[in-house]
This record gives C-alpha cells, sequence and structure tokens, in this order.
C-alpha cells in the first residue's frame, strides 16, 4: 500500500545516553507529524527504542540476516529483532553492498523479514561508473529481478532509491532523474508481478537529504516519501524534513 514514508537511519551512532536524550526531546516535534515515520537505531539500542519511541514512530533495522535464529556468529536474525517491536528493515544498503553484499543475500534477507512480518525497504542503485555509462536503469532492473526472485506480494515491500554515488559525497540526484528512475523500478516490479496491482508499493529516494532539497523529491511523481541519514541524527533537523511543506504529486492526491 502506498503511503507517504520517512525513514531516519541513524547508522552506527548513538551511545544508550545519547538516544536517550534524543528520545527525550523527540515528543515536543513528533506530535506535529502527519505521515508515518521509521527510526534505524543500531542494535545496541533497540530496547531503549521500544522503551522510549513515542507511539506514532516505528521501529526498523539497519539490517537483518539472511539466516534464521542459530549457530551463526554475529548475526541478527529476524527473530530476534520481532520481540523488539521491529516492523521494518533496510536490505541492500549501499554500505552493506560496497562490503561485498551480492543480490543473492539479500534477496534471502528480504524473504526473511516477509516471513517475520517485518516489511523489508529494498535499497538499490548504481555507482558513479554505471551512472557515466547511462546503465543506471540496466542496473536498477537486474538488481530488483535477482533481490525478489521467489517474492509474490510487492504490496509488503518498500524500495528505497539510492545512488551510490550520493552517499556521503555531497552530491544528489536531480529530481528529474528520481522521477524516470521510479518510473523504472514501479515498471520493472509490475513486469515481475504480471499486473498493474504490483506497482502499488512505496518507493522512497536515499541519498543526500536535506532540508533544503527534501521538497523537490516529496514533489516528485511516484516518490512517496524519503530515507535519511545523517540528517535524522538531530531530531528537530529531522522533523524539520517530516513536517516539509509540499503539492503531493496527483497519485497521492487520488
Amino acid at each position: 500500500m502506498r503511503r507517504t514514508l520517512f525513514v531516519g537511519n541513524w547508522k552506527a551512532h548513538f551511545t544508550v545516553p545519547e538516544a536517550e536524550q534524543y528520545f527525550l526531546d523527540l515528543p515536543q516535534y513528533s506530535g506535529k507529524w502527519e505521515h508515518e515515520v521509521v527510526l534505524t537505531p543500531p542494535f545496541t539500542l533497540m530496547q531503549t527504542a521500544q522503551r522510549m519511541l513515542p507511539p506514532n514512530v516505528k521501529l526498523g533495522a539497519q539490517d537483518v540476516s539472511h539466516q534464521g535464529i542459530g549457530h551463526h556468529c554475529g548475526e541478527i536474525p529476524c527473530g530476534l529483532l520481532t520481540p523488539f517491536g521491529v516492523k521494518y528493515a533496510i536490505v541492500g544498503h549501499v554500505e552493506r553492498r560496497v562490503m561485498g553484499e551480492q543480490n543473492d543475500r539479500i534477496n534471502k534477507k528480504l524473504k526473511n523479514c516477509l516471513a517475520n512480518g517485518i516489511t523489508p525497504i529494498l535499497c538499490v542503485g548504481e555507482d558513479l561508473r554505471e551512472y557515466e555509462a547511462n546503465r543506471t536503469k540496466e542496473v536498477i532492473e537486474k538488481q530488483l529481478q535477482e533481490c525478489l526472485v521467489g517474492v509474490s506480494d510487492y504490496t509488503k515491500i518498500v524500495v528505497a532509491y539510492q545512488p551510490i554515488w550520493t552517499i556521503g559525497t555531497g552530491f544528489y540526484a536531480s529530481s528529474e532523474l528520481c522521477c524516470m528512475i521510479a518510473n523504472t523500478i514501479r515498471k520493472a516490479v509490475q513486469k515481475l508481478g504480471g499486473n498493474a496491482m504490483a506497482g502499488n508499493f512505496p518507493i522512497l529516494y536515499a541519498g543526500g537529504i536535506t532540508v533544503m532539497n527534501a521538497r523537490q523529491y516529496l514533489e516528485t511523481m511516484d516518490i512517496d516519501g524519503l530515507m535519511v541519514g545523517p540528517t535524522s541524527l538531530q531530531a528537530k533537523t529531522f522533523s524539520d524534513i517530516v513536517t516539509t511543506s509540499f503539492k503531493a504529486p496527483k497519485h497521492n492526491q487520488e
């Protein structure tokens, strides 16, 4: 089901006291939020988040294991996350891909999420070399095809367009590029699903989000929300993005 969605990815930040202060500050802002919001703290802060998150903010994980509960040292399977109330999980983040994570493992993670009632946020995107060679659409279609093997209900996923060349570089994709890629994503998934309703899932933009540029993406056709990295580390700044005033594209007005 398509809806406006904001995801704040804390990555490897915050001690327990720092997170507690963030959560103490959050209610003064979150009461104004009209859209669905997810925060993904490090695993070390899951218990703190479960205890202190405002009721209108959902808890997400930055990654999950491709395996189930068992003898897998260092792995965090979905079954160990659901007791904390985790509702979303990022899979295929660029920072996992650059460490060698392949589409087949991402596919296993995604299916594990679905089997445990967790909504996967599947990240797809091209690197600078692929972007400059005009291979963006080709790369993303391949990622979708391989990451969604064996998935039948596409309404239970979220896809985030995360161009690798924007992460930590200060660059960001134009709204025109995002519109084209979001359309490519939706059509590719519709083709995989074999029907028009297969495209009825949220697409986020993730890469270089700031208070200044959030509106242009939220007003882009086929972009349904944002996944925010470092800008989510300050409660007020993140709230400024979540409360951005924007004219919803036609598909969100219907």
